[in-house]
């Protein structure tokens, strides 16, 4: 979905979506994903589990990534293996039927329908963010009902020797009442004849473009363009220290390997509103150890990558013997009940897209994200 909330991009600016959430009376977040500043949000462009084989476009895979899933795993090459690589018609295909089907399933708030048509992190948002929509009703919840097209779609694949396979699309969101949102996706078939399922999108900040991919003579993404050695730091290493920018705010000092850009900004503004709207209430942020997704990444044709990956956090918001009040309706909905008794706390997703260049003094930028609450526990 593509609308103020959900499944495909949410139109919510940060500060209304994710920094909301627990103002003063816990004015809970208008919706369970975003897409701040022009950013879009909602699904996932890596596949499977990283449990399937697979070999790059042109040359072998680069060690301990799977290219089938773009995730970790164990690649195989060998020349005898079997050739399930997607085609351009497969791939136009099952954007179309997603795209038919998340238009159905918004209409209706469909959360059964959901799990249909997307999978992992991305489901479990999107589900949140059709709750919340229930609950909330009324001009937001219309809003997330208009029919989204993706427009203008550039399909990338690796070549797959074995299920799970999977492809990437970049697209340009267009929905009604919004303003079009730059898209990335990843599709993804676990056996053959299984349904497409859309695990990861990412929508880019505003004045952001998707950088230039490899592309083999084949037309299939060239994993041998990515430079690994020269890299300032690997996907998973990358993934791991981003974490640590939610709990410090060093991005854009002399001795972080990342630039000061609007995805950590808004990442620590959700924070820093959310512990200061509930003032005096303690609020212990809690980030989770494992990414998820897991770390992907995308050949860059100027021998970097865009690294793919994702984080689970909580915060917990506690006050002895306050009763906290869901005023936004449609949190309420989501956590149950219209108050909370001494604390409450929001679990949330964040999926990022970063550019990682090849040259070790070089800095890491975050150009596109997803990611919101998906539940309130109390």
């Amino acid at each position: 979905m593509r609308d103020t909330v959900r499944g495909f991009s949410r139109s919510a600016a940060i500060s209304a979506v994710l920094a909301a959430t627990m103002a003063a009376a816990v004015a809970c977040s208008t919706s369970g994903t975003v897409r701040a500043g022009g950013a879009a949000g909602g699904a996932n462009p890596l596949t499977g589990t990283g449990s399937g084989p697979a070999t790059s476009a042109s040359g072998p895979a680069p060690t301990g990534q799977s290219l089938v899933s773009g995730r970790q795993g164990s690649p195989t090459t060998s020349a005898s293996a079997s050739d399930v690589t997607v085609t351009q018609g497969e791939a136009a295909a099952a954007l179309g039927a997603y795209q038919s089907a998340n238009n159905t399933v918004n209409a209706a708030l469909d959360i059964p329908g959901e799990a249909k048509i997307e999978s992992g992190s991305l489901l479990t948002l999107d589900q949140g963010s059709l709750l919340y929509y229930q609950g909330i009703g009324g001009a937001k919840a219309a809003q997330s009902k208009a029919p989204v097209t993706f427009a203008d779609p550039v399909f990338y694949i690796a070549r797959s020797i074995a299920y799970p396979r999977g492809f990437y699309v970049t697209a340009n969101a267009v929905q009604p009442g919004l303003p079009d949102a730059g898209s990335l996706l990843h599709f993804t078939q676990e056996q053959a004849g299984a349904p497409w399922l859309v695990d990861t999108t990412l929508g880019l900040t505003a004045g952001r473009q998707w950088p230039a991919f490899a592309v083999g003579a084949d037309g299939l993404l060239d994993y041998t363009a990515t430079q690994l050695t020269r890299l300032p730091l690997d996907t998973t290493d990358l993934a791991v220290a981003d974490r640590t920018l939610l709990t410090g705010d060093d991005a854009g000092t002399p001795g972080s390997p990342f630039v000061s850009d609007d995805v950590t900004t808004a990442e620590r503004k959700w924070i820093q509103d959310d512990t200061s709207g509930v003032s005096p209430a303690t609020v212990t942020l809690t980030v989770s150890t494992a990414t998820d997704p897991l770390p992907t990444y995308l050949p860059l044709k100027d021998g970097g990558e865009l690294a793919i990956y994702g984080t689970r956090l909580s915060l917990r918001a506690t006050q002895a013997g306050r009763t906290f009040t869901f005023a936004d309706q449609g949190w309420a909905k989501v956590a149950g009940a219209q108050t909370a008794e001494g604390g409450f706390t929001t679990d949330s997703v964040w999926m990022v897209a970063a550019v990682d260049p090849p040259e070790k003094s070089g800095k890491i930028q975050k150009i596109a994200y997803n990611g919101g609450l998906v539940s309130v526990e109390h």
